[in-house]
C-alpha cells in the first residue's frame, strides 16, 4: 500500500512566478488599461500583484472572456513590431513587460493559483506542507486509494471514469472557493484551496498515466 505520508501538499508559488524586477516603474509607460504599479497596497513590498498588473481587482471571481480579451489587448500593445525602430532599451522593456503579463495572465487564469494568489495578498499563503491546520485527513486517505486505483489501471478506459469524477470535484470546490472568497471567508478558502491542490494533483496523474498509456 502506498505510504499516506508520501502524499504531501505541494504549495505553488504564484508570486514567484513573476520576480523580475521593478515591475511597476517597467508598466508606467504601459496601456491605460494597466495599472501604473504591481505592488500590492498592502502586505509585503517584496510580494508581485498579477491582479493589478491586468487591470483587476482582487477577486476569486474572473470573467474569462474579459481576462482572454485583456491579454490580447495588452500584448497587442506589447508587440515587437510596434518598437522595430524603437532603442534596444525600449524594445527590451516592453518585451519584459509582455512577459510579467503573460505570467500574470497564467496566474490569473487559473483556478488554483489564483487562489493561492489571493491568500498570498491576503497574508494569509499556504506555507507549510504539514500544516495540520489545513490538511483533511479523510481526505489524505481517498487521495491514497484514488492513487491505487490510478497505478492499477492500464488503459483509458479505465481512467476515464477517474478522470471525470476528479474534474467533478474540483469544479465543486472551485465553486466553494468563489463563494467563500465572496464572503470574505479567507480560512475556509485556505482549507478548500489545500483540497484542491490535491485534486489538481490527481488531475496531473491521470493524464500523465494516460500519456504513457499511449506511448506503449
Amino acid at each position: 500500500m502506498m505510504n499516506l505520508f508520501a502524499v504531501t501538499l505541494r504549495r505553488a508559488s504564484p508570486s514567484s512566478i513573476c520576480r523580475s524586477g521593478n515591475i511597476a516603474a517597467r508598466f508606467s509607460g504601459a496601456a491605460a488599461t494597466t495599472p501604473s504599479s504591481s505592488r500590492p497596497q498592502d502586505g509585503n513590498e517584496n510580494e508581485i500583484d498579477h491582479f493589478r498588473i491586468l487591470g483587476f481587482e482582487r477577486t476569486f471571481t474572473i470573467p474569462m472572456d474579459e481576462l482572454k480579451a485583456r491579454y490580447k489587448h495588452l500584448m497587442k500593445d506589447f508587440h515587437p513590431d510596434r518598437y522595430a525602430t524603437a532603442s534596444k532599451e525600449v524594445s527590451a522593456q516592453k518585451g519584459s513587460m509582455a512577459t510579467d503579463v503573460t505570467r500574470a495572465y497564467g496566474v490569473v487564469g487559473d483556478p488554483l493559483l489564483r487562489s493561492l494568489h489571493l491568500l498570498e495578498l491576503h497574508g494569509t499563503p499556504i506555507e507549510e506542507m504539514n500544516d495540520q491546520s489545513i490538511i483533511d485527513h479523510a481526505l489524505l486517505f481517498q487521495v491514497m486509494e484514488i492513487r491505487e486505483q490510478i497505478e492499477d489501471a492500464s488503459t483509458d478506459e479505465e481512467l476515464r471514469p477517474i478522470l471525470q469524477s476528479s474534474l467533478a470535484k474540483k469544479d465543486e470546490l472551485i465553486d466553494q472557493l468563489a463563494e467563500a472568497f465572496r464572503e470574505g471567508r479567507v480560512d475556509d478558502a485556505k482549507r478548500i484551496t489545500a483540497k484542491l491542490q490535491y485534486w489538481a494533483r490527481i488531475e496531473e496523474t491521470i493524464v500523465g498515466k494516460m500519456i504513457s498509456v499511449h506511448k506503449q
